[in-house]
Formats: structure tokens, C-alpha cells, sequence
């Protein structure tokens, strides 16, 4: 049977009236209001077919368009109307849409009203069996706001200590902690609290916060500081600079496959797609029959032994190749064609040259910085609908002055949640728009979790010489993709891109963040006080981790190899081992399946005429004319 199109669709239901039924009715209403707004991206025609559902035809379809309407509203900025189709959603009528509702209002008056009474009265409406995790989303920023309150926040923070969402799992265990060790004395409770932290980008300063806090509770030197500016000051600041520093260097080395902004056709850019490198066999199990995922590996167990070490090496950090937290990446180059890379990777059988290229869009990546290092049950958060969970003055003054508290140590610790972290506790877009499908919130397991990372171009050092360059297309390709062009031509075409790339002045910005690394770096480590805490070169290297892998040393600069990554903690349930004993020392996260972004596939020089046969007869069976099969006519003696 055909499938419909869209306007087919359209057509159909508008063909149902309350004749049909007032159920039937309401529920082609609301359809076509969500073709309308998702599909057609016409705003005004779904809050028409919105407006259209009456309460009596349907009181579950009313109270999902009433949330839809306040979506519509509160993306349009017109908070009071927001809050008035937020109010219409009755919890006798959907139950789930109602804690959606009020989650909502709760963030609308902690964003636009700076009203935290009435913020938290809307976010304890939220229902407990909501099931999607807003309900302990609600209770932790309940408990952040009787922070001055230690027991009275410790009862809204074990709400959320046992989340399904890992990072409101870990900031509910740090508070607790926090509030064991600050508030009650309790050295145990506050060890156990903190071991519960486990790492996330959401979770970065608390983490870091609790290893040290841990490494300091252990060694009895939990009483080193005694007052909150020398903590932040010489402990913690100069880790969150590093890692702000770090990032700033990854924003640099984004590739976003627009460097010509002045174009509008993708097909225009020099940088449009990018190539992977592999064996046939591996391009079968992407491909054929039920195709297997492409993966992430684990940086522990490629083949470069110095991977990922270059950077912590010229730092003077020692890395700790035990440690929980690892980077999984795949490898990418912006030479399609490329002899070198076709010696050197994918052989099989010993061939050399018998691998395939597969060239890969831009639809495959991502262009946002943070999702590659890790959000993860928050990959990509929502900016404009974050909310601002910032204490005011009086309440962190409470925070500070409320408790009896004999062991000072960093009382304002607290204050990361509400300058880096709290801001993040909104659901992300990938939520968002499944709550604006389908009035709900699913957890990130039901979702791609990974899909789409963003792609960082490698850097290429030498520690000796201070030689620095960064990956990019070379000048060969320009021959080889212009080969009708004239020289003068080419060579045109090459410079402007080298223009568009500003390759100079990007060397130049990562040299200095370079170097203000090493500042904080020599401050941290020429501070006798801190030496006690044993795994600081380990939670250094664990605010470089977003650009340690993209460090590589200079002779590999003819790869121009470029990455995606993720990081995560070990028990991070979306990594994979192998099934059979001969791969056990590989570790792997799935990433996407493939066939819908490949452009090209370029066979190796030497690559097996029947794997050469294979592929050409799934592409043209699977009738896909858009990937071309293409045979590299490099020279390989």
C-alpha cells in the first residue's frame, strides 16, 4: 500500500467532522496541528487546529493541545500567554501532561518572573509517577533553594540521588554530601555521598569536587582549608579554568562545514564532507543485511600507543591509564582519495591497499562544541528555555549563615550548581521534542543518545620544535576534484580556502590557551598545600580530555585526520564488549547507521574484485543512485 504524503494526509483529515465523532474529531484536530507545526512549520495553522479542540470533545487531546499551545507561546515569548494555556492543562484530564505543565510553569517563574515562591509552588505539583524524570528534576531544584535548610534540603535532594538521569543522580549525591559534611559532620555519609558522583560534562565541577573531597576525607587532611576563598582559589578555580581554557581550544578546532558563510548551497563549501577509512569487511557489516551501528573505540586500545598522551606529556601531567573515565572516538580525514591512508588502515588479508574510503556528509556530525564533551543525559540542552535557578542574595546568605556548621570548607561549593550547572537542568532538545510530539519526556535511553556528535579537526605538534598546524583539506584534493580546471585556477580555489580556514590566527589563539593551560597547570602543581591530594594529575587530565585526543604529533600531519568524541564513565551502560574471546581487548559505543550519509565510497587500489562486486550490487540494489562506487586509481606498486 502507498503511503500518503503529507498534503494527502492534510487532505483526510480535514474531511473528518464532529459528525464522526467528537473523539475522532479532536484527535484529526490535533494531528493535523502537529503536521502543521512539525512538518510544515507553520506555526499560525497549528495553533488554528489547536485552538480548535474543545475540552468536551476530548479532555485528554484539550489538555495536550493546551500544553502545545503553551510551547508555541513560550517559544514566541509571549510568557503571560504561555502561562495562561500552561494553567488550562487539569490533572483529571492527563495526568502526565499536567506534571509536564507545571514543570513548565515552574521554570517560566524562576526564568522570566524571578518569582521562586511561585516557582516552587508549580514545580511541587509536579506528579511523583510522571515517569519521565521531572519529578526529580522538581525536587532537586526544590532542595537547591532550601540549601540554607540542610535537612529540609536533603529531603528533596534523596528524591533525585537515585535518578535513572546519571547527572541529576550525581548533583543529588554531591549536595548530599556536601550537606553530610558541611551541615552534620558526617565524614561517612559525606564519603558515601561523594563516591556516588560519577562524571558527566553536567557534572564537571562536582565531580571534581567530590574526587578531591574523597582523596582529602581519606588521607585525614580534610582541614587543609579553612575558609572558602582559599579552597575555590587554589583548588578548584584553577581545575574549572583549565577546563574552560580546554574548551575554548575545542571551539577552535570545530568543523562546521560552512567556513563561506556568504553561500547557501552546501555543495559550494570546501569543507562538505569528510572520509573514514576501513576494511571491506567492516563496510559489509554497515551495510549488509541487518547493518551493525558505526562505532566509537576506546582510545586505551588503538593502535598508537602514545595516543592520547602527547599533550598530558608536554604538561608534565601523569596519566593514570586506570582511571574510570575514557574517550571513545572515530577517525575521519579530509583526503577522500588518499594512498597514504589507503596503505596504512583497513588492509585485510595483508593486502596492502585493499581498503575502502567511505565519505561521509556533513549530516552525519553535529555543530554544537558541547555534545561532544558529553552532556550526556543532557547532550544538547535547550538555551532558550534553561532556567535560571540562581539563588538570590538572601538565600545564599541563609545558605551560608543558616547552619551551625563547624568545618568551613567550601560552604559556597554550592555555587557551581547555580553559575555552570543549574542552568542545565531543563530538559534536552532531544526531550523537548519529544514532549512537543507527544506531550512527554522520555528518558535518553529511549533516544539516540550520541547522535549527532560534533567533528574537531586534529591539531599537529611538535613538542621540541613548537611546530603547530591544524587538519585540513590539502592541495592535492583541489587537483583532484577541479581536474578540468586550469592550475591558476586550482591554486585560486586552494588559497581562498586557506583564507576561509584563518588557519594563522587559529595557531595563534590555541598557542595562547596553550600556554595559559600551563599557567594554571605550574600554579596547581607549585602549591605544596594541595600535594596531598594524590589524584590531582588525574583530575587534570580529566578537564584536558575534550582536546586530548585531538593532540597528535606533527608527523602525522599528512593524515589531516579529524574526530568526534565521546566521554564518559566506564559504567556508562551505552558501552559495548565484544561476544567473542578473540576481541575482548575492545571496548565500543554505537554510534549511528550509515547508508543514509554516505556520498562516496572509494575502493582502495588494491582492494579484492569480489569485494569491489559486493559493494557496487548492494548500492545499486538498494537503489540508493546518491552513494557513488568509485575505484582509486592511485599508484601502488
Amino acid at each position: 500500500m502507498t503511503e500518503l504524503t503529507i498534503d494527502q494526509k492534510i487532505e483526510q483529515l480535514k474531511k473528518i467532522t464532529r459528525q464522526d465523532g467528537d473523539d475522532k474529531y479532536a484527535q484529526a484536530l490535533y494531528e493535523l496541528a502537529q503536521i502543521y507545526r512539525l512538518e510544515k512549520k507553520d506555526i499560525e495553522q497549528a495553533e488554528y487546529y489547536f485552538k480548535l479542540i474543545e475540552k468536551n470533545d476530548d479532555p485528554q487531546a484539550y489538555a495536550d493541545a493546551q500544553f502545545a499551545l503553551g510551547w508555541i507561546y513560550e517559544g514566541k515569548k509571549d510568557i503571560e500567554r504561555a502561562i495562561y494555556y500552561y494553567k488550562r492543562v487539569k490533572k483529571n484530564s492527563n495526568t502526565k501532561c499536567f506534571s509536564m505543565a507545571q514543570y513548565r510553569l515552574g521554570q517560566i517563574y524562576l526564568e522570566h518572573k524571578n518569582d521562586v515562591e511561585q516557582a516552587i509552588y508549580y514545580l511541587k505539583l509536579v506528579e511523583k509517577n510522571d515517569s519521565y524524570g521531572l519529578y526529580e528534576i522538581a525536587q532537586f531544584t526544590i532542595g537547591i533553594f532550601h540549601y540554607g535548610e540542610p535537612q529540609l534540603a536533603s529531603k528533596y535532594f534523596l528524591q533525585a540521588c537515585d535518578s535513572e538521569i546519571p547527572w541529576l543522580a550525581s548533583l543529588a549525591n554531591f549536595s548530599l554530601g556536601h550537606i553530610a559534611y558541611v551541615s552534620n559532620n558526617n565524614l561517612q555519609s559525606a564519603k558515601s555521598y561523594f563516591q556516588k558522583v560519577i562524571y558527566t560534562n553536567a557534572t564537571f565541577s562536582a565531580y571534581i569536587i567530590a574526587q578531591i573531597m574523597l582523596a582529602l576525607l581519606n588521607s585525614g587532611h580534610d582541614y587543609l582549608f579553612e575558609n572558602i576563598e582559599e579552597y575555590n582559589d587554589q583548588v578548584i578555580d584553577p581545575i574549572n579554568k583549565i577546563r574552560e581554557l580546554t574548551v575554548d581550544i575545542q571551539k577552535q578546532l570545530l568543523v562546521d562545514f560552512k567556513l563561506d558563510k556568504t553561500l547557501c548551497e552546501q555543495e559550494q563549501q570546501f569543507e562538505r564532507s569528510v572520509a573514514h577509512y576501513t576494511k571491506p569487511g567492516v563496510l559489509f557489516n554497515l551495510l549488509k543485511n541487518e547493518p551493525s551501528d558505526f562505532r566509537l573505540n576506546v582510545v586505551d586500545f588503538m593502535n598508537d600507543p602514545t595516543e592520547n598522551q602527547l599533550l598530558s606529556n608536554w604538561l608534565g601531567i601523569k596519566r593514570d591509564s586506570n582511571n574510570d573515565i575514557k574517550s571513545f572516538l572515530a577517525s575521519f580525514s579530509f583526503n577522500h582519495n588518499s594512498l597514504n591512508q589507503f596503505r596504512l588502515y583497513g588492509n585485510e588479508n595483508n593486502i596492502v591497499g585493499s581498503s575502502v574510503s567511505i565519505v561521509f556528509d556533513q549530516q552525519f556530525f553535529g555543530s554544537d562544541v558541547y555534545r561532544s564533551i558529553n552532556d550526556d543525559s543532557i547532550n544538547l540542552l535547550n538555551q532558550n528555555l534553561t532556567s535560571k535557578l540562581t539563588a538570590n542574595t538572601d538565600m545564599l546568605n541563609k545558605a551560608k549563615n543558616g547552619s551551625d556548621v563547624n568545618r568551613s570548607i567550601n560552604d559556597d561549593s554550592i555555587n557551581f550548581l547555580n553559575q555552570n550547572l543549574t542552568s542545565k537542568l531543563t530538559a534536552n532538545t532531544d526531550m523537548i521534542n519529544k514532549a512537543e510530539n507527544n506531550t512527554k519526556i522520555v528518558k535518553d535511553n529511549d533516544i539516540s543518545p550520541l547522535y549527532p556528535l560534533s567533528l574537531f579537526r586534529c591539531v599537529y605538534f611538535d613538542p621540541e620544535t613548537n611546530y603547530i598546524s591544524i587538519a585540513k583539506r590539502n592541495l592535492y584534493s583541489f587537483y583532484l576534484e577541479h581536474q578540468s580546471c586550469d592550475p591558476e585556477v586550482i591554486n585560486s580555489k586552494w588559497q581562498k580556502y586557506l583564507d576561509l580556514l584563518d588557519e594563522e590566527n587559529k595557531i595563534s589563539d590555541i598557542r595562547k590557551l596553550l600556554k595559559d593551560i600551563r599557567k594554571q597547570i605550574k600554579k596547581l602543581k607549585n602549591n605544596k598545600i594541595i600535594q596531598v591530594i594524590s589524584n590531582l594529575d588525574q583530575l587534570i587530565s580529566l578537564a584536558l580530555m575534550p582536546i586530548s585526543c585531538l593532540i597528535k604529533h606533527a608527523a602525522f600531519e599528512d593524515e589531516d585526520e579529524c574526530r568526534i568524541i565521546y566521554i564518559t564513565h566506564i559504567a556508562d551502560e551505552k558501552i559495548q564488549a565484544p561476544h567473542d574471546y578473540a576481541s575482548a581487548n575492545s571496548l565500543f559505543i554505537n554510534y549511528a547507521k550509515i547508508e543514509e550519509y554516505i556520498d562516496k565510497i572509494y575502493l582502495g587500489p588494491q582492494c579484492q574484485p569480489y569485494h569491489r562486486l559486493w559493494i557496487t550490487n548492494h548500492v545499486r540494489k538498494s537503489n540508493n543512485n546518491s552513494i557513488k562506487v568509485i575505484q582509486s586509481e592511485m599508484p601502488l606498486r
